[in-house]
């Protein structure tokens, strides 16, 4: 049986019902086509504070980094370890947020990812030197304005999410991304009719399954 493939869906805070209904879409439509597909979501730290997991006691070598990126770390872990053997067997899996995702909150949040080896503990979440480390075959990023993101979040959007930090996520996103591939890093148009924004997205994972 030949590898599955790992496809991340991401974007800014307030693109979440945007990104969930694209990616229930794409699950259907593959699954018609005779894929194999497994779903799964890779919680990050903004739902992680949700939970209240940042009321939890804790201490970081170069200073106080809150538990958010904690939690992260293993549910990342966890989220690695179930689409590690879906990939193996085949299977191609949809995540909801990944390893850039961490990055941009990190950065949002004042840490540096590498100085401060973030990249080395979430490295090991993913696999690192036990496992095999998982990596997506794709990246695809919707791309909405935070203008419409705050709109979206309305009153749910409080102290751990300020209108600046969504323009900070999107400027941080793009320079990320940036360093990546420009074969498994694709930017859609989030402003576009949720239809072309779907027939883009599908077509990009058709790319990588051929």
């Amino acid at each position: 049986m030949s590898k599955g493939k790992l496809v991340v869906i991401e974007g800014i805070y307030g693109s979440g019902k945007l990104v969930v209904e694209l990616v229930e879409k794409l699950r259907a439509a593959l699954v018609n086509e005779g894929q194999t597909v497994y779903e799964i979501d890779s919680p990050d730290s903004g739902r992680a504070q949700v939970m209240g997991v940042q009321g939890l006691s804790n201490g970081w070598r170069y200073g106080m980094f809150k538990p958010d990126f904690f939690f992260e770390l293993a549910s990342r872990a966890r989220v690695c370890s179930v689409a590690r053997e879906e990939i193996k067997q085949g299977k191609l899996v949809l995540c909801k947020n990944f390893t850039v995702s961490s990055i941009v909150h990190a950065r949002v949040k004042g840490h540096d990812w590498f100085r401060e080896d973030l990249n080395c503990l979430e490295a090991r979440a993913r696999g690192l030197q036990f496992g095999g480390e998982v990596s997506p075959d794709l990246t695809i990023f919707i791309d909405i304005s935070p203008e419409t993101a705050a709109t979206e979040l309305g009153e749910s959007m409080g102290s751990s999410c300020k209108p600046s930090d969504l323009v900070l996520q999107r400027q941080y996103y793009h320079e990320e991304l940036a360093k990546m591939p420009t074969a498994c890093c694709k930017i859609i148009d989030g402003t576009r009719h949720e239809d072309d924004v779907f027939t883009e997205a599908l077509s990009l994972i058709k790319g990588i399954l051929s």
